[in-house]
Order: structure tokens, then C-alpha cells, then sequence
């Protein structure tokens, strides 16, 4: 065998076991759900060009999109791909999971998790995701890599078609980038700093911190397996347990 034919054979050889590798992978890759936890209000999801009412304990697959109703008391709670996360849609808020995917376990395993927030307000948290896991948040202006986190992202309209959008690291670490006139400008958030796109990272007050934090503490409680003790300190999280001589005024999904 000439050496020319010798190093096609090699490259060809190559070629097919990163092939079977990728396959393998995508045989390996599981479709993730999103399961909604609490309903109040106006909540609903798109199917086929149709908005429904969404229900308690519904499970969506990845391209799904979802929307809250304008009353100030519309939001939607929503475990998302699995025991990753789970996150807040505020009112007037619409909100679409283009990807959830896992390999391995659902609980340990390499994640991938893509969200699309169009417009309004989310909060939630992320647990510590492995090296090679994703866990994305997009607007209609920048995006937030999160890696283990409890966080809010706004995207709220203004009156000339834009939007203004912001940032928020509650507790953990942030990275998040948008193009600003041509250029990418890249922030990592540490604890208790936001950034709206366009300005300068700032610290946020204690009275914004303990508002966002009680939400928070609230989805999060809101997903935890039966019998688990509320109240309690939550694992990778920095949220603020609540004080047990207040009295709980929660109201109860509804749908």
C-alpha cells in the first residue's frame, strides 16, 4: 500500500470513529421536561398557533412557549428540564424553552438548557450544573450563562419598540454579554449586582435583594419532593430561609 493510500485510510478511519463517537452521544442525549409546579392567574401556552389554559402538573417538551396574563397577580412556576432548575414568570410575561436536553442521569448528568425570555420578568434558581453542562438565558438584547445561581432577568418593553433589559445575580455568579454599539461587552455578576445593558453593573439595595430572594425562596419550595422541611437552608443556594413567627400567606395553585 502506497503512503498516500496509507494516510487516507488513516484520516478515513478517523473520520468514521468521530462519527460513531457524535452518534453515540445523540443516542445518549435525552429529551428533557418542563413541569409546571403553580398557577395563579392568567397562565397559558401555545399549540398550534392556540392559546391554552396551562394546569398544574402539565409537562411540556422543548419549543414551548408560554405566556402570563397582565393582572398583577399572574405568574406561573415551572421546573425546567428535570430537577436543573426551576424559575418564576412574573405577570405579563411570555416566556419559550427552545431546548432542554440531558445525558446521563437527570439528576447528576451533562445538561443542556435554553431559554428564551421575549418580554417580562423571570426569576428562579440553578442548581450547580457539571463542567460540560449549558444552562442559557436569552432577550431581545443579551444573553446570561448560569452555572449554579439564583437569578432575575427582565425584559421589559418601552414605548419606542426596545426594550430594557436587565441582569440580576441574587446569590452566585453570572456571566452575561450583549452587543452595544457593534461591540460585545462581557460582565461577570457576583452576588447581589445587576446590570441593565447599557450602563454600569451596580450593587442592588437590601429591600430589592429580600423581594427577590422571597420569590425565590418560594419556586424553590414550590418544587421540592413531598416532606422535604420548608424553611430550611436550601443546598447551592444563598437565599434567605424564611422567618417561621410570620404567618404564611401563600395562596394555593390554582388553574
Amino acid at each position: 500500500m502506497k503512503k498516500t493510500q496509507i494516510i487516507v485510510a488513516c484520516v478515513l478511519a478517523l473520520a468514521l470513529a468521530s462519527l460513531a463517537t457524535l452518534r453515540a452521544a445523540e443516542e445518549g442525549q435525552k429529551e428533557g421536561k418542563a413541569t409546571v409546579k403553580s398557577v395563579h392567574g392568567k397562565v397559558e401556552y401555545l399549540d398550534n398557533n392556540v392559546w391554552l389554559p396551562v394546569k398544574v402538573n402539565m409537562k411540556f417538551s422543548s419549543g414551548i412557549t408560554i405566556r402570563t396574563g397582565p393582572a398583577t397577580e399572574c405568574s406561573a412556576d415551572i421546573s425546567v428540564n428535570g430537577l436543573n432548575s426551576v424559575v418564576r414568570l412574573t405577570n405579563n410575561t411570555t416566556l419559550q424553552i427552545p431546548k432542554m436536553s440531558y445525558v446521563g442521569d437527570v439528576r447528576e448528568g451533562d445538561s443542556t438548557t435554553m431559554l428564551n425570555l421575549v418580554s417580562g420578568t423571570v426569576l428562579g434558581n440553578v442548581k450547580k450544573i457539571s463542567a460540560n453542562s449549558r444552562y442559557e438565558i436569552t432577550t431581545p438584547h443579551g444573553v446570561a450563562g448560569i452555572r449554579g445561581t439564583d437569578f432575575k432577568v427582565e425584559a421589559i418593553p418601552t414605548e419606542d419598540g426596545k426594550f430594557l433589559v436587565t441582569f440580576s445575580s441574587i446569590t452566585g455568579l453570572i456571566t452575561v454579554s450583549a452587543v452595544i454599539n457593534g461591540v460585545t461587552v462581557t460582565h461577570t455578576l457576583t452576588s447581589a449586582t445587576s446590570w441593565q445593558i447599557g450602563e454600569t453593573p451596580k450593587q442592588m439595595s437590601a429591600a430589592v435583594i429580600a423581594a427577590d430572594q422571597a420569590q425565590i425562596l418560594s419556586v424553590v419550595q414550590g418544587s421540592l419532593p413531598p416532606g422535604t422541611t420548608i424553611g430550611t437552608p436550601l443546598p447551592q443556594s444563598g437565599i434567605i430561609p424564611p422567618d417561621p413567627h410570620q404567618s404564611d400567606t401563600a395562596s394555593g395553585g390554582g388553574g
